[in-house]
């Protein structure tokens, strides 16, 4: 584990892990506040400066929240091995079972997993599956009995070329050569990706997509709030609906969603912060509503 040093943007978080942070506040009894919120947060254009406008808002709704930051790099959807990517989530592991350790026992779930685009979807699938495929222990965590709701931020959308390619050039450097250099090498990159997808030679968006609704996987009792906005040129918003509809069939609880008009890509709180985060705590704050009739 890397030395916790406080990172200059992230809003008092700390660096625990390579591109992993933490904000932890002093402790003090939580009443209505998520023990732990846990954002995965997108690719492309996901600078610290952007992140640390969600960590600096949910600190102002729930100051008594610890707040994980996952960041997500290139290398982890194409080239990085799963086992590569699993431990460098080895701290946030660790930080998670610490706080789950420390909650009272029969605790209601107490998690908020706070999900950004097909970068973080990836990122928060691999740390469930990191979870799973830890040896069995004494302190082995069951992560879905913990997570009380689940948003989607942006996703997830499709696996086409022009939307794998648009995420892909937003994490490009600012630098007029870069840009062009790395937006010609992109071509043929994304092009051989999404042919391997295709052909099922690496995992594709749409099992991402089969994944992301698999009981198996968040369990079933996690509430689900989708947040996305119709002007999205990365994910488009029927494709959002559409998972929205399938999850669904598979959550014990209410699944609801806010489509925002005028907003780009992971950037809703730009133009729609009030209601953005006014979405957000209401969800969070609907500890009341009931499992779905099945009838």
């Amino acid at each position: 584990m890397q030395p916790a040093t406080l990172h200059p943007s992230l809003d008092l978080a700390v660096s625990i892990g390579s591109g992993i942070y933490l904000h932890e506040p002093p402790a003090q009894p939580r009443g209505s506040h998520p023990a732990l919120i846990i954002l995965s947060t997108w690719l492309g254009g996901a600078t610290p400066r952007r992140i640390s406008k969600y960590v600096a808002g949910y600190r102002e709704l729930y100051s008594k929240s610890a707040i994980l930051v996952l960041t997500t790099k290139i290398a982890d959807i194409t080239v990085r091995p799963v086992s590569a990517l699993h431990a460098r989530l080895q701290p946030a592991r660790d930080t998670i079972r610490r706080i789950v350790s420390a909650l009272p026992d029969n605790g209601a779930p107490s998690i908020l997993f706070h999900i950004f685009s097909h970068g973080g979807c990836n990122t928060a699938l691999q740390l469930i599956h990191s979870f799973q495929s830890e040896p069995v222990l004494d302190d082995t965590l069951d992560f879905a009995s913990h997570l009380y709701g689940i948003i989607f931020d942006c996703c997830p959308g499709d696996g086409s070329f022009d939307r794998a390619y648009n995420a892909a050039a937003a994490s490009l450097p600012d630098a007029l050569l870069m840009q062009a250099i790395g937006k010609m090498l992109l071509v043929p990159f994304i092009g051989t990706f999404t042919l391997l997808q295709h052909v099922g030679a690496i995992n594709s968006v749409a099992d991402m997509r089969r994944e992301l609704n698999d009981p198996g996987v968040f369990g079933t009792t996690a509430r689900r709030l989708y947040l996305y906005s119709s002007e999205d040129q990365m994910v488009q918003w029927q494709d959002v609906e559409t998972h929205l509809e399938a999850a669904r069939s598979v959550s014990e609880y209410p699944v609801t969603g806010v489509r925002f008009t005028e907003s780009a890509h992971c950037a809703i709180i730009r133009n729609h912060s009030e209601k953005y985060w006014k979405a957000v705590d209401d969800f969070w704050q609907t500890k009341s509503c009931k499992p779905q009739s099945r009838l």
